[in-house]
């Protein structure tokens, strides 16, 4: 049966002071409505998940909502990549699993009639390759080994982890569709201010500064990106500090298409783990067309020393590691990219390390401007995280006097 707008928000913990501070997987049990107050104008800076979902509930609440990104799209670390490969081919760059216990997550695909399709394939073998050691391994291994990382209260059972079919910026680009011309893009902050007034924000629109006055500004930026900002004067020094403390995760990922996907012929399915902190995908395994791709995940530890290599250098150096775990690869070997999150301007880094002993202190507002993002939520580093947290800044604002 439908539900409304109000239904929606009881049943996230997100809409409930506190519950997501203590325990995420509280999500879908809630106890308290979002009230209505009046109307106020909100300027929201950034169109990543929080940013979005936020914009979408305040905008269903009666609130005169503005966006500003700094990119040419919407999703921020949900990010697609659909060039340079061929024949309609994608890989993420960014968010790209979901798994099952994020059932806020699941909501909104739902609510958007947003297809899902299995993260991993259950055909064909897995590579487990330590130290020049190479072993063959039935998929579920690698869903195991996956569940003793990521599972539990975070992360579910990997083996029923979803992902979006055709790309997970569908997502983004679903929640953009219903903001309509709420958005604007191309337009960085460069400034933050407030006094008894209010608040008020500098941004640059065509290369020109505008200021922007609004009742109540919600910040998404990643600290790591805020902190290179002009900030209020009066922000609390404690609220300073987690900003230019704050720490983000250096996250690479090499991609290498193949004009076939040789393996599946040789009983592969495309995944491997290793001893090192590399995951390696084969994220075209449930897209059609003979040609594939095989990408390479490393997190921190591993990431670092891919981030420093050149373009060139890092998918030359790939196809040599990934030759010997597949061979035949090279004689394959169509065409690369990479994505190392450390080098982008808008994100610094791919997920955050949240403090615990400072959480309360971060996601509080100062004066009449509020924080959201996944580097604000418990679920630190996932969609789930950064919807988490723009929920609780809706029922912020609302609330608000």
């Amino acid at each position: 049966m439908p539900i409304n707008r109000r239904q929606f928000l009881k049943h996230s913990a997100a809409a409930v002071a506190g519950a997501s501070l203590l325990k995420p997987n509280l999500v879908g049990n809630a106890a308290t409505i979002i009230t209505r107050a009046p109307a106020k104008k909100v300027l929201i800076l950034g169109a990543g998940m929080a940013g979005l979902v936020a914009g979408y509930e305040l905008l269903q609440l009666g609130h005169d909502v503005t966006i500003v990104e700094a990119r040419m799209r919407p999703g921020g670390r949900v990010h697609t990549l659909r060039e340079p490969f061929s024949d309609g081919l994608y890989a993420e760059a960014g968010a790209a699993r979901i798994p099952d216990n994020h059932d806020l997550t699941l909501k909104y695909v739902k609510l958007f009639d947003v297809p899902l399709e299995p993260m991993y394939p259950t055909r064909f073998n897995v590579l487990r390759f330590d130290s020049g050691s190479r072993q063959e391994a039935p998929p579920e291994g690698f869903t195991a080994a996956l569940g003793q990382n990521f599972g539990g209260e975070m992360g579910g059972d990997p083996a029923r982890w979803h992902k979006i079919k055709g790309g997970t910026d569908l997502l983004p680009k679903a929640f953009a569709q219903r903001l309509s011309n709420k958005i604007r893009y191309n337009t960085p902050v460069v400034k933050i201010q407030q006094d008894v007034k209010g608040p008020r924000v500098t941004v640059l629109h065509g290369g020109s500064p505008e200021t922007i006055i609004a009742d109540r500004v919600l910040c998404t930026i990643p600290f790591s990106v805020l902190r290179n900002i002009e900030l209020p004067s009066d922000f609390s020094d404690r609220k300073l500090s987690i900003i230019k403390g704050a720490q983000y995760a250096a996250v690479s990922r090499v991609y290498l298409q193949t004009r076939n996907r040789f393996w599946e012929d040789k009983g592969l399915n495309g995944f491997a783990f290793t001893n090192r902190a590399v995951e390696i995908w084969q994220p075209t395994w449930s897209q059609p067309g003979p040609r594939g791709i095989l990408m390479t995940y490393a997190r921190p530890g591993e990431a670092e020393r891919v981030g420093e290599m050149k373009e060139s250098e890092r998918i030359s150096t790939t196809l040599t590691q990934l030759d010997e775990m597949f061979p035949g690869l090279r004689e394959r070997f169509e065409g690369g990219t990479s994505k190392y999150w450390m080098d982008d301007e808008w994100s610094r880094g791919a997920w955050s390390f949240v403090n615990v002993r400072e959480f309360i202190n971060a996601t509080s507002a100062d004066g009449k401007i509020h924080f959201a993002g996944e580097h604000l939520s418990l679920w630190s580093s996932w969609m789930q995280g950064a919807l988490t947290s723009g929920l609780r800044a809706v029922k912020e604002i609302d609330e608000a006097s």
